[in-house]
């Protein structure tokens, strides 16, 4: 029997103004969408870069979650 392939899984730290919140785990389907899963993947741990500037979510503010 093969095994299931390993997902990559990505965190987000949240705050509510300065107070923690918790953390997001998050389970990326790259073997369904993998271009999708790696964009992602780099935008999360910062590795993303444009003009050798990294580009993310880091320090983000969002509206709300689902």
């Amino acid at each position: 029997m093969a095994s299931a392939p390993t997902r990559p899984v990505v965190f987000m730290d949240i705050n509510i103004g300065e107070t923690p919140a918790g953390r997001l785990k998050m389970e990326l389907f790259s073997d369904i969408v993998p271009k999708t899963a790696e964009n992602f993947r780099q935008l999360c741990t910062g590795e993303h870069r444009v003009n050798s500037r990294p580009q993310g979510y880091k320090g983000a503010t969002f509206h709300r979650l689902v």
